[in-house]
C-alpha cells in the first residue's frame, strides 16, 4: 500500500506531466505545478527539491515502464521474435492509439532540456539511459546463449543497431506533428521489424511471426498500463 507521501509524490508527478505537454519542461513553473495540485510550495520542494529532481523521478519512471513491458512481453506465450517486435512496437502503438497517455522521452530527444539541467542531473540521466541500453543489448545476446539464434557477434549487433533506428524512428513518426496519424499504420513497423530480423538464423519455432499475435500482444500490453501511466 502507498503511504500519503508516496501518493502525492504520484500525483504531483501525473500533474507535471500534464503541464509539461501542454506548455513543454522548459516553460512550466514550479509554483504553477504547486496551484495545480493543491499544495504549498513548501510541500510540493519538500517531495521534489527542484525541477531537476522532478526530472529525473520522470525520466527513470519511463525508462521502468519500459523495461516493465519488457519483461512481460517475455513472459507471454510468443517465439521469440514475436517478443522483440512487441518490444520495439510498444512506443509507435502507445503514441498513435493513445496519444494522451504516452510517456514522454524527455531527455534522449530533447538537448534543450538536458543541456540546461545541472551536471550532477545530467549524469543521472546518463546512468539511468545506460542501465536500460545494458538490459536491451542483452535481450540479444540472451538469443545466442540460449540457443534460440544462430549468429556472429557482428551480425547480431548490427540488426541490434537497425532495429534500435526502426523503433526510435517510429516513435518520432508519431509524435510528428506534420505526419498524419493514417500515414503510417502500426502494421508497417511490424512488417518492418521482422523483415530485419530475418537476417538472423532462428531455430525452430523462434523465428515465427504471426502478426495477429503481435497485434494482440501489444494490444494487451498498452491496455493494461495506459492506467498506469502518466
Amino acid at each position: 500500500m502507498f503511504n500519503k507521501a508516496q501518493i502525492r509524490k504520484v500525483k504531483i508527478a501525473k500533474a507535471a506531466m500534464r503541464l509539461i505537454r501542454e506548455q513543454g519542461y522548459l516553460q512550466f513553473s514550479m509554483n504553477e505545478l504547486a496551484k495545480e495540485v493543491e499544495v504549498t510550495a513548501g510541500t510540493l520542494y519538500r517531495t521534489f527539491a527542484s525541477k531537476d529532481d522532478l526530472l529525473v523521478y520522470l525520466f527513470s519512471s519511463v525508462i521502468e515502464t519500459l523495461a516493465e513491458s519488457m519483461y512481460k512481453f517475455s513472459r507471454m506465450e510468443l517465439s521469440a521474435k514475436e517478443k522483440i517486435v512487441c518490444f520495439h512496437c510498444y512506443q509507435f502503438y502507445l503514441r498513435q492509439f493513445y496519444p494522451d497517455s504516452a510517456s514522454l522521452d524527455l531527455i534522449g530527444t530533447n538537448k534543450a532540456i538536458f543541456n540546461q539541467a545541472r551536471p550532477e542531473t545530467r549524469e543521472k540521466f546518463k546512468r539511468i539511459f545506460d542501465m536500460s541500453a545494458v538490459k536491451f543489448k542483452k535481450q540479444f545476446s540472451d538469443l545466442v546463449d540460449s540457443g534460440k539464434v544462430k549468429a556472429d557477434e557482428d551480425l547480431l549487433y548490427q540488426v541490434l543497431r537497425q532495429m534500435t533506428i526502426i523503433g526510435r524512428g517510429g516513435m518520432v513518426i508519431s509524435n510528428h506533428v506534420f505526419i498524419p496519424q493514417e500515414a503510417f499504420k502500426i502494421e508497417d513497423l511490424i512488417n518492418l521489424c521482422c523483415h530485419t530480423l530475418d537476417q538472423l538464423d532462428w531455430q525452430g519455432d523462434e523465428g515465427r511471426a504471426d502478426k495477429r499475435l503481435i497485434l494482440l500482444a501489444l494490444r494487451s500490453e498498452v491496455e493494461q498500463s495506459v492506467s498506469e501511466l502518466w
